[in-house]
């Protein structure tokens, strides 16, 4: 019996039972040797009992550490994916911000504005075939102005945001432009000429097309200041120059600034200065080097402010 003693408490208690069911058999041996060779019987029937249920104990402490494996892999798989969805969703909405932030930054980057000012010329025009000319008209000679007004209107089309990778906060934009510039009344010495001395008036007038980029600084939000660097402009001048010529190429500089004043709409000021050369200059001398027929400059500049409207 001291193998039951050394049995779990599942053996013991089996023991136990068996042993009480066994006993009247065994009290009805005949001889102690029937009973001694039941009784060993007995505990090797135990002893293979006992083998068994320790057999199913160490499988069930198997399976039940394969489950709590299995599902702790599981839960770090589970884990990982999490971790991994939350990343993606991180790099989603990242990129919907900066969507989101580059279509609120884009929306005005177009704009069609009107503008208007004051205009000059360097050089007043005298002394040409139809502008001023005592020789040909002495008694209608009433002086020019230098200085006028102009309007016109114009287009900006964004090309680059960052100016091809130069910098973040200075964009390109593409400029279309046109105006008509005003200088006031001269008189018209051929024809005041030919009517015998009677006045007769025309206005100095310039129409001009120009097309140029554009720079502007976009770090400020809500106002832009911008240059541009160089554009061609196309002077088309009234009266003609004393070569009979009324189209004049020139070079475009200018600079400005526009505020955001309200959702899409735009104010601004700008300065530009035409430079066109003397493609239009001719000078006609006497003998004794009076002069008849004088230069046309068209160097001219303006100033004013306009509006704009983003889109």
């Amino acid at each position: 019996m001291k193998q039951i003693k050394k049995s779990g408490g599942v053996a013991t208690l089996l023991t136990a039972s068996i042993a009480a069911a066994l006993a009247p058999q065994a009290s009805m041996a005949a001889t102690p040797h029937h009973h001694i060779s039941g009784q060993s019987a007995l505990e090797r029937r135990l002893e293979v009992m006992e083998q068994e249920m320790q057999a199913l104990r160490a499988e069930l402490e198997a399976s039940r550490a394969k489950t709590e494996a299995e599902t702790s892999e599981a839960k770090s798989e589970a884990k990982q994916a999490t971790q991994q969805i939350q990343a993606q969703q991180a790099k989603v909405d990242q990129s919907a911000a900066e969507l989101k932030q580059h279509e609120e930054k884009t929306k005005d980057d177009d704009m069609v504005f009107f503008r208007g000012g004051w205009a000059a010329v360097n050089h007043a025009r005298n002394q040409e075939l139809l502008v001023n000319n005592n020789v040909l008209s002495p008694n209608s000679n009433f002086g020019s102005d230098k200085s006028g007004w102009y309007v016109g209107a114009g287009f900006d089309h964004r090309l680059t945001d960052d100016t091809f990778g130069i910098s973040d906060d200075l964009a390109l934009d593409a400029e279309l432009m046109f105006d008509y510039k005003n200088y006031g009344s001269v008189n018209n010495s051929f024809v005041s000429n030919q009517l015998g001395g009677i006045r007769a008036q025309a206005q100095v007038t310039m129409f001009s097309l120009y097309a140029s980029p554009k720079l502007k600084y976009t770090g400020i939000e809500g106002f832009r200041p911008w240059i541009v660097p160089f554009g061609l402009a196309v002077n088309v001048i009234s009266p003609p120059s004393s070569g009979i010529t009324v189209l004049n190429p020139g070079l475009m500089l200018g600079t400005g600034l526009e505020y955001n004043i309200f959702k899409n709409l735009w104010v601004g000021a700008d300065f530009r200065y035409t430079f066109t050369g003397n493609d239009v200059n001719y000078s006609v001398k006497t003998a004794g080097g009076k002069t008849i027929l004088n230069s046309t400059n068209t160097d001219n500049y303006t100033a004013g402010a306009y509006v704009g409207i983003g889109f």
